[in-house]
């Protein structure tokens, strides 16, 4: 009994190990600190860029230390923004949050060495969830609130 335990119990550990996984990608988010790990058959839809708009001049004067825009293009048309990071000292986010109001600066995903990596992605769907772009778009939420699709880069 013992050994037929141990002949099942390697033969599950080698079939999860030759388990395919998606391949994933390691997205930069400079001037954010951090990378984000993305499926690889999704990073070709997306592009970082630093924001200049007003919103992002507020988040700078409000102490944002860092922030990017992650958009996303479609199989046809154009890019639209799927969310925003953003890097704040911990002590500033803290007092920016507000219980009344919806946060201004996303939501925190992960707090370390006095710093806070908020996110601010969709409330709602972008794009039709039936087709590619709208499952696409599903996958890259489910992902984008966990603290560990992020990891620093220093």
């Amino acid at each position: 009994m013992k050994r037929l335990f141990i002949v099942v119990l390697a033969s599950t550990l080698a079939l999860t190990g030759c388990a395919s996984s998606k391949p994933v990608f390691s997205l930069p988010l400079s001037p954010v600190p951090y990378v984000m790990k993305v499926d690889a058959a999704l990073v070709t839809h997306l592009t970082v860029e630093i924001p200049k708009n007003d919103f992002a001049k507020s988040a700078t004067k409000d102490g944002a230390q860092a922030q990017v825009l992650l958009y996303y293009t479609p199989a046809s048309g154009s890019k639209v923004i799927f969310m925003s990071v953003y890097l704040f000292p911990a002590k500033i986010f803290d007092r920016l949050k507000n219980p009344n109001q919806p946060p201004a600066y996303g939501q925190e995903v992960t707090r370390r060495n006095g710093e806070v990596l908020s996110v601010a992605g969709p409330s709602d769907s972008i794009f039709d969830p039936k087709t590619s772009d709208g499952k696409n778009i599903s996958a890259l939420y489910e992902t984008i609130y966990k603290a560990t699709t992020y990891s620093p880069t220093s």
